[in-house]
């Protein structure tokens, strides 16, 4: 997929028969990587137990996209994932920058100041939004 070939990548993953959390990912990453957000979302609708790296492609194809359309995506799923989410400083990262990019700095402040560690890439995502 880094290479841009997404046609042979896509190929191979709808071969595989095992298709487990870290292939759904690299397929995801992948589709992100080639400007096709709205595949790697269409993608992570069908992961039935997203972890923490799932979560985060997801945040981030939402904020390549963002749209009003997105937020709404964005703010559905971030409702719905476990708290201990919120203590992983990548995740909370990517939901700061994807409300940023579809135009939400309410939400993306209200996450940033509830946050009780912050790391030097939230304090980013909210400068660069």
């Amino acid at each position: 997929m880094k290479c841009g070939d997404v046609t042979s990548a896509k190929a191979l993953f709808d071969r595989s028969t095992k298709k487990t959390t870290p292939v759904y990912g690299a397929m995801m990453k992948g589709f992100i990587i080639n400007n096709l957000s709205q595949e790697a979302i269409d993608l992570f609708n069908e992961i039935k137990d997203p972890n923490e790296t799932i979560i985060t492609l997801f945040f981030n194809a939402c904020a390549q996209l963002g749209t009003e359309k997105e937020l709404i995506l964005l703010k559905s799923i971030s409702s719905k994932i476990s708290n201990c989410f919120y203590s992983n400083p990548y995740v909370v990262t990517s939901l700061i920058d994807a409300f940023m990019k579809c135009g939400d700095v309410t939400s993306a402040k209200a996450l940033f100041d509830r946050s009780t560690k912050k790391a030097l890439s939230m304090y980013g995502a909210m400068m660069t939004g």
